[in-house]
């Protein structure tokens, strides 16, 4: 008699990491050597995003703002990097919460990505029609602008100007 759970059961697919991807997490793993023979671990941070329609997130942070994706192996998980940012999407669901409560995309926690000219970008983006939530503004030390991705989720774009400090 077949097991009555096989019909629950997701079928396993096998992903094969890009040798790119391949080499840049054993860096990470084992770290890098400097010139003196010493290890240096970079840290990647994570930001995970629910979004209400995958493939259009994927699609959003690939083609508007230059991330690659590292794999897709679901239509409800993604991975996808920008230098040594990861980024995990996620459809909300299957992730309820004890309280029944079920994580929604939008808010205002958000990643903020460096540009080099926040004007151009802006205007480029604008042009591919990305949604913008303000205008440019000034703060202490960068230029910045909250757009979001087609979840309602905030992505901060901001240029460095005098003052700005960043940790070596």
């Amino acid at each position: 008699m077949p097991d009555p759970l096989d019909r629950l059961r997701l079928p396993v697919v096998a992903v094969e990491p890009r040798p790119e991807f391949a080499a840049a997490l054993r860096r990470r793993l084992e770290g890098d050597v400097a010139s003196d023979d010493s290890v240096v671990v970079r840290p990647t941070a994570t930001v995970r995003y629910f979004v209400d329609d995958l493939d259009l997130a994927v699609a959003f942070y690939r083609d508007e703002l230059d991330f690659d994706v590292e794999m897709q192996p679901s239509p409800a998980f993604a991975m996808l990097y920008r230098g040594e940012l990861r980024l995990l999407l996620s459809t909300p669901a299957g992730h309820v919460l004890p309280d029944g409560a079920v994580p929604e995309p939008g808010g205002w926690n958000r990643m903020s990505l460096r540009v080099a000219d926040l004007a151009r970008t802006v205007e480029d983006l604008r042009r591919r029609g990305v949604r913008f939530r303000n205008e440019i503004v000034s703060s202490v030390g960068v230029h910045q602008i909250l757009l979001q991705d087609p979840a309602g989720n905030l992505v901060e774009l901001f240029e460095p100007t005098d003052g700005y400090h960043e940790r070596t």
